[in-house]
């Protein structure tokens, strides 16, 4: 675009007034300047009417689309994202993103013209300028000489979607049942004819509003939606006398006096571009780290939803960083001050950074598979309490009733991190370099492999998580034990611990719980007893102090346990019974070890 050109952009909810000074490399209104005497603006103003009312269903939350939506060019976009301007009434649609990634979203805007107002020759004739010495401050660029005046209103409905329902179907329904809005009648005090909508079905809509219409009451429901929309054009007054401005329409006043500052160059579409999808995607991880946050496994493991709230917090303070530093760049752009390319080289430097889309993704990737992981752990111990808190580990520990306590302790949730640390190493940077973004080198996030992703890592936490889970089941209906899942950081560098607390007292932090042992092997038979060799369990052989044999006669239904030492291997049963009655119509049932009057069967 040259500086000779009228430049036509979205209001956004700004006050514009017809010939008011705007400075285009800033994108902002220079209040209380003007060319012309109150008086002399008002004579002369070309006004008629424009009246066209449309509505349009909106499908996409991209901010591209939004800013379709508004008619925002790329130039005004660009300033949007970096905070150079601030809008209101229905632009603030702009702001309003979805809050998570189960979320399904339509919106509706309805958009009304009322009339276009522009100065004459008049006012830009040749020596019709009354201030002139205003060219020479050169605080602006261009002057209001039109104005399209009307209102929009945007109204956005959003489903939660389960994890049983597909997001493609609910988004189809939700676009069906808001298209009809438009055409649905109304009848008597503002009754609703909805005969072919599934009530259930609009009541799980919600709908929020953003417009430049004087409301009594925002509508928060599609039958809040249909009333507010029939009632929008008696709110623009009988003659428009409510309309805002929609469009404006700048003249540059480097034609009215060649003293007058301008706009050298514009921000190109491609670098625009560029930058929105790094704010997209900076706003997607806000998203993200939301949803796992609200994780039932991250609720019950502190430590995942701190590291998710770090990680959030850092994005979100880059994102302050890098709308402040575009806020710098483009006025000086525009103005001629520094070249495009200084944008471009800014954008790269951002994509080489920690903060580059790829290895956000990757962290937030990692999350949300330990949090898979650790909830697959949850589920194979579904009837076991996660203890949240240490003060929730004391009480179950410090329970007078509690003879034995047995914790399944998670070690890796809180493992040293690379990548966290070097993003707020990386800012700290920028706070000293005044902007300046040095390249990062991403070795050190290479090399870490977190603890899910170690295949012998996962493979004894599943070994250790199947044998708390058998002591469990075989210490059912005693009084004095308590099973429990807890998260404790362990120097050990294992990724899950058995810990047994015995009368509060922590008697190992590394226990083996013993794997079920075989059945015994017989051996001989004499008159009164029975020789058996015991083979020990395959794992915690260590921590077995006795074995229970269990035994009877092949006539009996009840059983009798035997204690016996865990060495030597070959033991003897003796029984009160007749020989006959033993051998060889003697019952065996698997035995179990004892551990510390624990049992595992």
């Amino acid at each position: 675009m040259s500086d000779s050109e009228t430049i036509e952009l979205a209001c956004l909810g700004q006050p514009f007034q017809l010939g008011m000074l705007y400075d285009c490399r800033k994108d902002s209104l220079i209040p209380g300047i003007t060319l012309w005497d109150s008086e002399m603006l008002q004579k002369n103003i070309n006004v008629h009417t424009q009246p066209n009312t449309d509505f349009k269903i909106i499908a996409s939350d991209l901010s591209e689309d939004k800013a379709e939506a508004l008619n925002v060019s790329a130039s005004l976009e660009a300033s949007f994202l970096s905070g150079l301007v601030s809008v209101k009434g229905s632009a603030d649609y702009l702001h309003d993103k979805k809050k998570s990634k189960n979320q399904s979203r339509v919106t509706l805007r309805y958009r009304t013209t009322t009339r276009y107002e522009q100065l004459t020759m008049e006012h830009l004739g040749k020596g019709n300028v009354k201030h002139s010495d205003v060219f020479k401050e050169a605080s602006a660029t261009h002057v209001v000489t039109a104005l399209l005046y009307g209102a929009n209103a945007f109204f956005i409905f959003d489903r939660e979607v389960s994890s049983s329902e597909s997001h493609q179907d609910i988004h189809g329904e939700l676009h069906a049942t808001i298209k009809k809005i438009p055409t649905i009648s109304i009848e008597g005090q503002a009754s609703l004819t909805m005969k072919d909508l599934d009530k259930d079905k609009i009541n799980k809509f919600s709908c929020t509003f953003h417009g430049d219409f004087a409301l009594k009451n925002n509508p928060v429901t599609y039958e809040d939606a249909i009333k507010v929309y029939s009632e929008l054009p008696e709110l623009l007054g009988e003659k428009g006398e409510n309309a805002v401005p929609m469009t404006v329409w700048l003249y540059p006043l480097k034609k009215l006096d060649s003293a007058a500052a301008q706009i050298v160059r514009e921000i190109s579409v491609s670098l625009v571009r560029r930058a929105q999808r790094i704010m997209d995607g900076l706003d997607d991880c806000d998203i993200q780290c939301q949803d796992l946050m609200r994780d039932n496994v991250a609720i019950q493991f502190p430590e995942i939803k701190a590291k998710l709230r770090n990680f959030k917090d850092l994005c979100s303070e880059y994102k302050v960083i890098f709308q402040k530093h575009l806020c710098r760049l483009l006025p000086s752009i525009r103005g001629g001050g520094k070249e495009e390319q200084e944008l471009s080289d800014f954008l790269n430097r951002k994509e080489m950074s920690p903060f580059q889309g790829v290895l956000i993704n990757k962290y937030l990737n990692e999350r949300e598979r330990e949090i898979t992981v650790v909830g697959s752990y949850l589920d194979v111990m579904k009837d076991i309490p996660v203890l949240s808190t240490s003060n929730a580990q004391d009480k179950i520990v410090l329970k007078a009733s509690n003879d034995y306590v047995v914790a399944f302790a998670l070690s890796s949730l809180n493992e040293k991190e690379h990548y966290r640390p070097d993003l707020k190493n990386y800012l700290k940077q920028q706070s000293s370099d005044k902007g300046e973004q040095p390249s990062y080198d991403q070795s050190s996030t290479e090399r870490a492999k977190q603890w899910f992703s170690l295949e012998d890592v996962m493979a004894q936490n599943r070994e250790n998580i199947q044998a708390f889970v058998d002591f469990k089941e075989a210490n059912k209906g005693r009084k004095n034990i308590e099973f429990c899942i807890v998260s404790i950081p362990d120097e050990l560098g294992t990724a899950s611990s058995i810990r047994v607390y015995e009368r509060a007292k922590l008697i190992s932090s590394e226990y083996e719980l013993p794997s079920k042992p075989p059945m015994p092997n017989f051996l001989s038979a004499e008159h009164d007893c029975i020789h058996l060799q015991i083979t020990p369990p395959d794992h915690g052989v260590s921590c077995v102090t006795l074995y229970c044999i269990s035994y009877k006669s092949a006539e009996s239904s009840e059983w009798t346990g035997r204690l016996i030492a865990r060495r030597p291997r070959v033991r003897h049963l003796s029984s009160h019974l007749m020989s006959s009655t033993i051998h060889p119509a003697l019952v065996i049932r698997e035995e179990s070890n004892m551990i510390n009057g624990l049992q595992s069967s």
